[in-house]
């Protein structure tokens, strides 16, 4: 079985979660801006291992549900990869540790680096909250092509920083 319908089954699953999530606790800020190290095993195509980064934002539409967006440039001695993308992010609790689960749609180019251009990613991670305001995190994502032979082609580790503007006083 290909882990694309699993990707789909999670897809329509996540805004259901968000529906009977609570809403967000007054005072609580809804906007983070999300800083990556990355190191990426993209397979298939040129590009076997590569290191980088990203920014991204994350808006949180309930308690329990966030969505996502990021632009990611990764280079290699093979060549360099771009990445734009998009999703939801479910948060499992909110502790000092955050757990999380993504999901997001995301397109690589140049074209023929990767060995696909357009794929899921699906993966988690925890963010360590170190005060109201930041944040350090692991994540863990495994990029599906929709857009190819492979079917699991690659896997990628971030280094997290989140900074929420709304949480300084």
């Amino acid at each position: 079985m290909r882990p694309f319908p699993l990707a789909a089954v999670l897809l329509a699953l996540l805004p259901s979660l968000g529906a009977r999530a609570a809403p967000l606790v007054p005072g609580t800020p809804a906007f983070s801006l999300v800083l990556e190290g990355l190191y990426a095993q993209p397979g298939g195509g040129h590009v076997r291992e590569a290191a980088g980064g990203s920014i991204g934002a994350a808006l949180r539409l309930s308690d329990q549900l966030a969505a996502i967006g990021g632009v990611s440039l990764l280079g290699s001695r093979a060549g360099g990869i771009s990445a734009l993308s998009f999703g939801l992010q479910a948060i499992l609790d909110v502790t000092p540790v955050i757990p999380f689960l993504d999901l997001a749609v995301v397109r690589l180019g140049p074209e023929g680096n990767a060995g696909y251009t357009l794929a899921t990613r699906t993966g988690g991670g925890a963010d360590w909250q170190l005060g109201r305001s930041f944040a350090l995190g692991l994540a863990v994502h495994t990029l599906t092509p929709l857009d190819g032979t492979l079917i699991v082609a690659g896997t990628e580790i971030a280094l997290r920083f989140v900074f929420k503007p709304g949480a300084v006083r």
